[in-house]
């Protein structure tokens, strides 16, 4: 029961942020145009710094080679994911392009602002280590099969491998680097960027709070189908994750790891991919909030579940 205690301390500190960014969105002591700047400097400041400090800490050269179970662990999850989401969708009689934007949804995950503090409180020593491998699966499974699915909604799909380079990966690649040419800096300018890019927990969930006070619960409403992607992504989809990899036997912290990334809500940016590909972009955006919000439910929900097994 320990991990499900340290989700439920989790879920706590997410509820809070969350409220907080909320509601000084509400009574508009963040604006819109704060809610959008605060945006990037998370995800082009922030949590590159993040990303950066805790793969370099993440421990040394052999370790680092070693976390390849973990990374294959990670393809995994995302082909379950994809096959739970094409399924759920065809049952669903999701047509185009509401199938692609479901899919994605249901498949991609928010690692960088929910996903990562969990990792570092689950597993303080490998955090490092499983952060920077799920986030080299992650960059290149979002900007191949995830554009791909995308972009078909109307024609023919494509790939652009140019999106794969950005703060964070340029981030991990640097820190990469650090862990194989055994650099560990110890002063107070590392201490320092450690330190802020520890704030990403907080900025990030707080700029999510606002963010759900901006777009409102009308878009829920508007397509209930959009509440759909709740059981199928928080749920249905970990369970399956972890039941699988426990059959097969996969390494307990890895699968609890995997599991962890599996039942996060919709990633953030698909938003955004939505919109560019005029792949149902009001469905997107409601999976997002749906999934946003309902995760705090079933987090713990989930692993009080596999505590069992």
């Amino acid at each position: 029961m320990e991990y499900f205690n340290i989700i439920v301390q989790q879920v706590c500190f997410f509820s809070t942020a969350l409220a907080v960014g909320f509601i000084a969105q509400r009574v508009n002591f963040i604006t819109d145009e704060m809610i959008l700047s605060l945006s990037k400097l998370i995800m082009r400041v922030i949590v590159p710094i993040m990303v950066l400090t805790v793969t370099a800490s993440s421990g040394t050269r052999s370790e680092l080679f070693s976390v390849w179970p973990f990374a294959l662990c990670a393809v995994g999850m995302y082909i379950i994911h994809f096959i739970i989401s094409f399924v759920t969708g065809k049952a669903l009689r999701l047509k185009k392009p509401e199938i692609n934007s479901h899919v994605c949804s249901c498949t991609f995950v928010n690692s960088a602002l929910i996903g990562y503090p969990i990792v570092m409180a689950m597993f303080p020593e490998k955090s490092g280590l499983f952060i920077a491998a799920f986030l080299v699966v992650e960059t290149f499974v979002t900007w191949t099969a995830g554009v791909l699915v995308l972009s078909s909604a109307h024609g023919k799909g494509r790939i652009d491998v140019k999106k794969m380079i950005t703060p964070m990966t340029v981030a991990l690649l640097i820190g990469i680097i650090m862990v194989l040419l055994d650099i560990h800096p110890k002063n107070m300018v590392w201490d320092t960027l450690t330190g802020i890019g520890g704030t990403q927990k907080y900025l990030g969930l707080i700029y999510i709070g606002a963010d759900i006070g901006r777009r409102g619960f009308k878009k829920l409403f508007a397509k209930p189908k959009v509440f759909l992607t709740v059981p199928v992504k928080l749920i249905l989809a970990p369970l399956a994750v972890f039941f699988i990899y426990n059959l097969i036997g996969v390494a307990e912290d890895i699968k609890m790891c995997i599991t962890v990334f599996s039942m996060l809500p919709t990633m953030l940016i698909i938003t955004i991919l939505t919109m560019e590909y005029d792949a149902a972009p009001d469905y997107g955006s409601g999976a997002i909030l749906a999934t946003t919000v309902s995760c705090l439910f079933t987090m713990p929900l989930v692993f009080y579940i596999i505590s069992f097994f």
